[in-house]
């Protein structure tokens, strides 16, 4: 098990979090923490070759579609389904996720 590191907040980040940790919680989290930056520090320090075949997708042509008008979903068909729509202003009522 990679060694854990002393110096991460735990507790700081917790508390920005608004999250009320127990002493086992933030001892767990923190050994959590320190396994995860062992991983990303091995991640990090891998060696990555270029795939052999770049050279040959890169010769390929792009193959676009070309866009083509079509008729949309009828309005009133998009409402049937909402669960809080405004058949008489045509519009979708969401709830507030920003205060």
């Amino acid at each position: 098990m990679p060694a854990e590191r002393e110096d991460f907040p735990i507790a700081r980040v917790a508390a920005l979090a608004r999250l009320r940790l127990s002493p086992a919680d933030e001892a767990r989290y923190q050994a959590q923490l320190a396994q995860i930056l062992a991983f990303v520090s091995q991640v990090t320090g891998a060696a990555f070759d270029a795939p052999a075949n770049t050279r040959a997708a890169a010769r390929d042509p792009v193959v676009e579609r070309p866009d083509t008008v079509r008729p949309s979903l009828p309005a009133d068909a998009a409402l049937s389904n909402a669960p809080d729509a405004s058949a008489a202003s045509r519009l979708f009522r969401v709830p507030k996720v920003i205060g």
